[in-house]
This record gives structure tokens, sequence and C-alpha cells, in this order.
């Protein structure tokens, strides 16, 4: 079942193919990979899981993986130029400052607000 399971995360086969290729009921196949999933294994397993691999899957899986980190970052950089974005625009054209500079204080009232309430 780690083989099969291997396969499917790996992108070699998907689940309806692994279920017709092996003859296994879907909804057991739903729960094994909920349950022994790669991702929720830890790193040692994972790692075994892969030595055992021939370097053909080896290979094609770690192209996959990074593939999938490489839009991963792309994404997360483009969501951070967004937000410069947004926060640049706040600030230049609405006059709002988000950013707090560097070196400055809490105001006396903002710190009795705060002990009052507390």
């Amino acid at each position: 079942m780690l083989e099969i399971l291997t396969e499917i995360h790996s992108g070699l086969i998907s689940k309806r193919s692994a279920c017709e290729k092996y003859g296994i009921n879907r909804n057991t196949m739903a729960l094994f990979i909920r349950k022994f999933s790669v991702r929720t294994l830890g790193q040692n397993v994972s790692t075994q899981l892969l030595s055992a691999m021939p370097e053909e899957k080896k290979a094609i899986l770690l192209e996959k993986k990074v593939k999938e980190l490489s839009r991963q970052l792309e994404n997360a950089q483009l969501k951070n130029e967004s937000l410069e974005m947004m926060i640049r625009v706040a600030e230049e054209d609405l006059h709002i400052k988000i950013r707090k500079k560097r070196g400055t204080k809490q105001s006396k009232e903002c710190g009795e607000v705060t002990q009052t309430k507390a």
C-alpha cells in the first residue's frame, strides 16, 4: 500500500487509476490516503520511501517537488509585492500611516488608555 501511495503522491498514477490497477475500493483508498499520507508521515518515513524508489521515479518526484516549491515561492513573492503596493498607495495617496517609524515610542495617552482597560 505504501508503494501505491508513493505512486499517487508522485503523480505517476491517479487515485482512480490506482484503484483500478490494484483492485482496491475507492473508499478504502481514500481512507488509507488520509491515514498514511506521505505528508502526514514523519520525515524519516518520507526519506525511506524516497530511498526505496527507483532512480527514474525519484527524479520525477523531486522534479515535481521543485516545480511545486518554485510555484509557491513565486506566489509568495507576488503576494508580498501586492501588499507592499497597497501599503504604499495607502500611505502616499490616502495619507494613512501604516508603517511604524523606527524609534517611535508609544504616546502617554495610549499607555494610560491601555492601563485603565486592563
